[in-house]
C-alpha cells in the first residue's frame, strides 16, 4: 500500500511507533510529493513473507543464532536445520512455538521510491524489529540517492553503488532512542560484509564476542554486531 492508502486506516506497527525511526520529515524535504512510501507493520507479517521472504528469515535466524550464542536457552543449535537450508520466512513461528516466546515483538518494512516504484528509483528500504529476548534489530538498510552513481574506483564500501542520503545517523539516533523507550538490552544488526564493520563502529556497534562474530570477521560476512542501550 502506498503512504497515501494507509492513511486513515490506523496504525499497523503493534501500537510501539517503529514507523517513527524512518527519517521521514527528510526524506520529504529531498524528494517532495515524488516520494512514495510503502510501508508494513506486524499485523503484515504474511504480506511482507511474501514481499521479502529472505529479509523476514534473517530476522528469525539472528534471533535464534543470538538465542545459542548468548545461551539463553539449551537447544540443539541444528534444531532448525531444514528451516535455514530453505531459508523459512516463517521461521520465526517455528522457533516461537518450540521455545513458547515472541520471536517478533514488532516490525517496520518500509520501501521508499521517487517518482515510481521500479528498482532504479528506490531511494530508501529500511527493516526494523523489536524482537526476542529485548533487542532492537537493524535487519536491512538502504538510503540511495538514484541520481548519483558512484563509479567502481571511487566506492568506500564493496556493495555501494550510488551515493547515500546521509540519513544513517538520523536513523541511528531514533533507534536509541525509541530502544531507550521499549527497554531494550542492546541493538543490534549483522554487517553483510567486513568493510561495513570500520562504518558501524563509528557509532559505537561492535563485533560480537561470540563464535559467530569470530567466524564472521574471518571470513568477512555475516558479522553480528551489537551496542548496549
Amino acid at each position: 500500500m502506498s503512504q497515501d492508502d494507509r492513511a486513515g486506516q490506523g496504525s499497523p506497527y503493534g501500537g510501539v511507533g517503529l514507523n517513527s525511526l524512518l527519517p521521514r520529515a527528510q526524506l520529504i524535504d529531498r524528494f517532495g510529493s515524488a516520494l512514495i512510501l510503502e510501508e508494513y507493520g506486524k499485523t503484515d507479517l504474511e504480506i511482507i513473507a511474501k514481499k521479502n521472504p529472505s529479509i523476514l528469515h534473517q530476522v528469525a535466524a539472528n534471533v535464534w543464532n543470538r538465542i545459542i550464542q548468548k545461551a539463553w536457552h539449551a537447544v540443539d543449535p541444528l534444531q532448525f536445520a531444514s528451516q535455514f537450508r530453505t531459508s523459512d520466512p516463517r521461521l520465526y513461528q517455528a522457533i516461537s512455538t518450540f521455545l513458547g516466546i515472541e520471536v517478533i515483538r514488532d516490525i517496520y518494512y518500509v520501501q521508499g521510491w521517487k517518482s515510481q516504484k521500479r528498482k532504479s528509483s528506490l531511494v530508501v528500504e529500511l527493516v526494523v524489529a523489536w524482537v526476542y529476548r529485548n533487542d532492537l534489530l537493524l535487519a536491512d538498510i538502504t538510503f540511495i540517492d538514484p541520481a548519483s552513481p558512484i563509479s567502481a574506483g571511487e566506492r568506500q564500501f564493496a556493495l555501494q553503488t550510488h551515493k547515500g542520503l546521509g540519513l544513517l545517523p538520523t536513523l541511528l539516533g531514533n533507534m536509541e532512542c525509541k530502544a531507550k523507550e521499549l527497554g531494550c538490552d542492546q541493538l543490534t544488526l549483522t554487517a553483510s560484509m567486513r568493510d561495513l564493520v570500520i562504518l558501524f563502529r563509528r557509532f559505537g556497534f561492535a563485533v560480537e564476542d561470540s563464535e559467530m562474530g569470530r567466524s564472521g570477521m574471518e571470513i568477512g560476512c555475516g558479522i553480528p554486531m551489537e551496542r548496549d542501550v
